[in-house]
């Protein structure tokens, strides 16, 4: 009775270290996709996972390569990912099928056989054939009409493009082109009216360049105004006809009136008796008549 209970420990010693060996590849799965619907020309994607050992090495030749299988199946990627601290091993490889069938066919791709390398020992790990069918792109017998010519489908018409974005960019397009027709007849002085509220603008723009010592040409840029003005060259003689014909200047008249005698004695009598007070009227007559032709007064 000793004797039969030694052995028994002895057996369950030897168990139990036995137990201690972890197993080389304690995982393995093989994913495919649905094994039906395919037709000539499709992928079909495989993925190995396997978890292993760490002081266990995957031998890479024992790895599908890329290139041809047999006459119908070509393997077009291969992807090798390893997760060294789950001991973790994927491989996805892509299929091509390259079989015409004329009915559905049902068709394998071949297994392969891994191997590991484990303390100079060679670990191998099967990875099993998958099975899957084929679809033929048309019927094998074709049918026809009543007339007996073949009958033919038409694949279904496209839904018709949307023209409505299409004259929305015509309308932008040629509202753009007006808009810089119009900014480049404004430009180019070929819009008298609009033009014409701009007369004093500019000339109070070239006074503020300008300053008392250069009375003489700020009197002739006023004059130049008032000249584009009355259409014509305005004189002192021609102020009841400028007033009767361009009314709005005649609340200006008095200022009006003052420049032109004022400019008589400087431009015709040499008149240099002149300093800031002048310059500032003169200055204050030109923003007057801009305020004028703005329609400000």
């Amino acid at each position: 009775m000793k004797r039969l209970n030694l052995v028994v420990i002895i057996c369950c010693l030897i168990m139990g270290c036995s137990g201690l060996q972890q197993a080389p590849i304690s995982y393995f799965e093989l994913q495919t996709p649905r094994p039906f619907g395919y037709l000539i020309g499709d992928e079909v994607n495989s993925r190995v996972i396997m978890e292993t050992r760490s002081d266990i090495s995957l031998d890479l030749n024992s790895v599908p390569v890329q290139g041809e299988v047999n006459r119908w199946l070509n393997i077009n990627r291969v992807k090798v990912s390893r997760n060294q601290e789950r001991g973790e091993t994927v491989i996805d490889v892509s299929y091509q099928v390259f079989y015409a069938p004329n009915e559905v066919k049902m068709l394998t791709i071949p297994g392969f056989t891994l191997q590991f390398n484990m303390a100079g020992k060679i670990v191998e790990q099967a990875v099993p054939a998958w099975h899957f069918t084929l679809s033929p792109l048309k019927e094998l017998a074709v049918r026809k009409d009543e007339q007996g010519y073949q009958y033919m489908r038409p694949d279904a018409s496209p839904k018709p493009l949307s023209t409505q974005n299409l004259w929305l960019g015509v309308y932008i397009c040629v509202m753009v082109a007006l808009c810089t027709g119009f900014y480049l007849a404004y430009l180019y002085g070929y819009l008298p009216i609009l033009n014409r509220q701009r007369i004093f603008k500019r000339a109070c723009s070239q006074l503020d360049r300008l300053s008392v010592s250069d009375m003489g040409r700020s009197l002739v840029v006023v004059h130049n105004a008032l000249n584009v003005v009355n259409g014509q060259p305005l004189f002192q003689h021609k102020l009841s006809e400028f007033y009767r014909l361009h009314p709005a200047y005649r609340t200006a008249r008095q200022q009006i009136d003052w420049f032109f005698s004022f400019s008589n004695q400087v431009l015709y009598a040499d008149w240099q008796a002149f300093g800031v007070t002048e310059w500032e009227k003169l200055k204050e007559l030109c923003y007057l008549c801009r305020e004028i032709e703005r329609g400000s007064r």
